[in-house]
């Protein structure tokens, strides 16, 4: 359908991977969102659903309480080993040898303890030589070696674009481009070139030098990227109480031929690793990493039902990626496929994740949630092994929810929280007063330890 709500300001973006690029600007405010008998917010803007959705949505203006910047994260992140004395037995605490030839360096350790982590490559051994002394910290290194810590992005340190005001939202478009291939799951197969929409809301006292966690919200089949959740939490401050980066996406243009939801405005879902979409993260990823202050270890995919669907397949492919990691799912009664021709192929490493579905809702059933939820149960090694017996205990996420709404599986890696709000309900909704600060609690676990180290 078409949607004539264009809000915010936003600078010019360069796509990484189309020799073309464009950018254009406009000017409005920040919308929440809605659906059925849910309003995100009370903005006097409004849309239908997506046929057969059920859903409708209304945009809000909503804008957090000015919160105090930031300071300066260090990069944090792993830590490598250079030190050693003349190998003997090298890269051990500097263990007793002279004479040897000198040993390499070792390789990127985890932690930066001294004179350990990397593995060497020894010299012959000498005798009777002094102790080596330990090695001195590093920095860089595996992304997952210091998942805790902070890894700024190269915008840190960078003033944004002037049309990033703090605590307003930016609207820009971006060219993408690249080739399905024969055979696909949509209709149309073979090169296309789209230009996307997105929407960026910079938290109020925003810091250049602090690295804060991105959030990628997709909103439902018919919406555009200023219908998500504003994320207020329990004390009704948007942005997870001012902590996080959130960036609004639309949906592609119909004539991407959806396979299972032609005409209706959705996101590019059930096409496997063909998805338009996995091309518009990795080009939209790249481009505001390298112009904002974003933390690499904390970026989020969040969304609601067919912007749900998105951030299951987000998550599973991209959870540990090497370049453009997703650390953690926020679904709103999202599902994750199982037909070959419509999954992605999915990382086998650990991520984080919250879901909310209600039990009876026939347009997403919960079923398929649960999809998304056992294969997060099985790639973080929880005990149970699946969600109908997985231990679980109460997750309280205020608002006006019961401490029991939500349940954590405590089975998982406390690095990987998983948890899930099965609702009691045959409404296909936005439940918007359990998706806001149950996503915000969520988000702002990962401002303090275990799951962060300031």
């Amino acid at each position: 359908m078409n949607c004539s709500v264009r809000l915010g300001l936003i600078g010019v973006f360069a796509l990484g991977c189309s020799p073309n690029v464009q950018v254009f600007l406009s000017n409005g405010g920040s919308s929440g969102m809605g659906d059925g008998a849910d309003n995100g917010g009370t903005g006097s803007a409004a849309h239908a659903g997506r046929s057969g959705d059920g859903t409708a949505h209304s945009g809000s203006s909503n804008t957090g309480d000015a919160g105090a910047g930031g300071s300066a994260e260090e990069q944090g992140g792993s830590m490598s080993v250079s030190g050693g004395s003349s190998l003997g037995g090298a890269g051990t605490s500097g263990s007793s040898s002279t004479a040897g030839a000198a040993g390499l360096s070792g390789s990127t350790a985890t932690g930066g303890a001294a004179g350990t982590g990397g593995t060497s490559t020894s010299g012959n051994a000498g005798a009777a030589g002094t102790s080596g002394t330990a090695g001195s910290s590093g920095s860089g290194g595996a992304l997952n070696n210091a998942i805790t810590h902070a890894l700024p992005s190269a915008g840190c340190g960078l003033n944004p674009d002037s049309a990033f005001v703090p605590g307003t939202t930016a609207e820009a478009h971006i060219q993408t481009s690249s080739t399905k291939a024969t055979g696909c799951a949509d209709s149309v197969c073979g090169a296309w070139a789209y230009e996307r929409d997105y929407y960026v809301t910079l938290p109020v006292g925003y810091d250049k030098t602090k690295a804060y966690p991105l959030v990628f919200e997709a909103t439902t089949c018919g919406g555009i990227g200023a219908d998500v959740y504003p994320l207020s939490d329990s004390s009704n401050v948007d942005n997870a109480g001012n902590t996080v980066i959130r960036v609004g996406l639309t949906p592609p243009p119909n004539t991407i031929g959806h396979s299972t939801h032609p005409g209706q405005g959705c996101f590019d879902s059930n096409e496997g690793d063909d998805s338009v979409d996995f091309v518009f993260y990795e080009t939209l990823y790249d481009k505001l990493a390298s112009g904002l202050c974003v933390d690499r270890n904390r970026v989020f995919a969040a969304g609601h039902s067919n912007g749900g669907d998105l951030a299951n397949e987000l998550g599973c492919k991209y959870a540990g990626d090497a370049t453009r990691p997703i650390r953690g799912v926020l679904s709103n009664t999202g599902v994750l496929p199982t037909e070959p021709a419509y999954t992605p192929t999915c990382s086998t490493k650990p991520m984080a994740g919250m879901w909310i579905g209600a039990t009876g809702d026939a347009t997403a059933p919960f079923s398929g949630t649960v999809i998304a939820i056992n294969r997060a149960i099985a790639v973080n090694g929880c005990t149970g092994g699946d969600y109908a017996v997985t231990p679980m205990a109460n997750y309280p996420v205020g608002g006006a929810n019961s401490d029991s709404t939500c349940k954590r599986i405590t089975g998982c890696p406390a690095l990987y929280p998983l948890v899930v709000c099965a609702l009691v309900s045959n409404q296909h909704s936005s439940n918007s007063t359990t998706a806001n600060p149950g996503f915000s609690t969520f988000l702002k676990a990962f401002e303090t330890t275990p799951l962060f180290t300031p």
